[in-house]
């Protein structure tokens, strides 16, 4: 299993994923995290260049970005969802996000509900970067990708599938906590780091939040849980987990 892996021009260290997002992402010692959210989420070359044109602006490097939130029309198969990682990847070889084999930016990629309100094409909704700064109290800044119940590469692998009832919902929650536990510990990073956690489901959450998400929190329950309405990217994954650790939230 992949290392943390030092980014010293981005100011952090990340776990190696895949060729379209890294695991998780941790800042370096004196440097803490900003998470930015667009308004309107913009179509993904556009959306590139204006965190480009921020961090400019914020007088940091592009090398600075450590985390990226998509948003796209409707959930995926797992070849459309390959099709979309194969333009994604040419994007983020443009802006020198990548190793030269993974990528070192993590990835939430979902789908709103209803429809109406989401992009008619992929689209950037936020971003994560590293500035110069410390979290009160020792805090690591840190950001960790989506983790859906997905235990492979293909249907045959996600929990219970094709299955939604407050049991199997229950179960792929459980599955899904237990792998963001994983994340963490891959990253040096507890749940007293933890500044939001985000559920996208687009099915009751009634079954689990109470004792499977809420009381597996630790420290962080008392930010509460942020669940947006929404499909994981690809069908039939209908659960969803990200979480992170940051010293500001913007509004862009």
């Amino acid at each position: 299993m992949a290392n943390l892996t030092p980014r010293p021009n981005g100011n952090f260290s990340y776990l190696p994923g895949s060729g379209i997002y890294c695991r998780g992402a941790v800042a370096d010692p004196g440097f803490t995290l900003v998470h930015a959210t667009l308004q309107k989420p913009a179509p993904l070359a556009q959306g590139f260049a204006l965190i480009q044109q921020h961090l400019a602006g914020m007088g940091r490097l592009t090398s600075s970005l450590c985390g990226l939130e998509l948003r796209i029309a409707q959930p995926l198969t797992f070849d459309g969802f390959g099709a979309l990682s194969a333009s994604y990847i040419k994007l983020l070889d443009q802006y020198a996000l990548r190793d030269g084999v993974n990528a070192t930016t993590t990835r939430t990629n979902v789908a709103i509900e209803p429809a109406a309100l989401g992009p008619k094409t992929p689209s950037i909704y936020g971003f994560t970067y590293t500035v110069p700064g410390d979290r009160p109290g020792g805090r690591k800044g840190f950001i960790g990708s989506g983790i859906g119940e997905l235990t492979g590469g293909a249907r045959k692998d996600i929990v219970l599938v094709g299955k939604t009832s407050p049991r199997a919902m229950r179960e792929k929650a459980k599955w899904v906590m237990g792998a963001i536990g994983v994340q963490m510990k891959k990253l040096g990073v507890k749940w007293q780091d933890v500044s939001v956690t985000t559920v996208y489901t687009a099915l009751s959450i009634d079954s689990y939040i109470d004792d499977v998400i809420v009381g597996g929190m630790g420290p962080a329950a008392r930010y509460g849980v942020h669940w947006i309405y929404s499909h994981p990217p690809i069908k039939e994954i209908e659960f969803e987990i990200d979480i992170r650790g940051t010293s500001q939230e913007l509004f862009l």
